[in-house]
């Protein structure tokens, strides 16, 4: 006997059987990143490189001067010039150590006027990925990805990851615009 309980409702669970069907299917269809490199990706030039949880705040303050206060506090920036484009450098440290890097082509009327500096070009290591590069002949390392940093502001966003952190290059148009390191874990 039922002893007071309700009839299941059918329809009820012929649609929850659907609703796990479909979530099921975007399961196996979704993106699966490939397993972590094992070695770290590298923003440098030929005067300073940002590696997670190994660069100081002091070399980094040594080398470039102390930063500004954008986009919030916590992170430093520096305005940079790679020929005729003005990129930000951003730096986030814990405790004084690199957690989180991030070089990008500055938007118009969007950032603060920072005096910028002729400092050289910087890049990703390896795969020597620098701004304005083709997206096309990005390091075979690097996957396609729907999701990352301010991903509506870009129509492409590459990921890889490496022990103790993720790298992002993202562009529009076929070109990179914007390289990005964040510890992870």
């Amino acid at each position: 006997m039922n002893q007071g309980k309700p009839p299941p409702d059918f329809a009820m669970v012929r649609a929850v059987e659907i609703l796990a069907q479909i979530a099921e299917k975007q399961l196996k269809s979704a993106h699966v990143l490939p397993p972590p490199i094992d070695v770290p990706i590298v923003l440098f030039n030929e005067h300073i490189m940002f590696v997670i949880g190994k660069t100081q705040r002091a070399a980094v303050i040594a080398e470039l001067g102390p930063g500004y206060a954008f986009p919030t506090k916590g992170w430093e920036t520096y305005a940079m010039h790679e020929g005729t484009t003005r990129c930000l450098l951003s730096a986030l440290y814990n405790d004084d150590v690199l957690v989180g890097a991030d070089y990008y082509v500055a938007p118009a009327n969007r950032v603060p006027e920072l005096r910028a500096r002729n400092f050289g070009e910087f890049r990703f290591v390896p795969g020597q990925i620098m701004i304005g590069s083709d997206m096309l002949r990005l390091d075979e390392r690097f996957v396609a990805v729907a999701e990352g940093p301010d991903a509506r502001t870009y129509s492409h966003t590459f990921e890889v990851r490496f022990p103790g952190g993720v790298a992002y290059v993202q562009g529009t148009g076929g070109n990179v615009q914007r390289l990005v390191l964040y510890a992870i874990g």
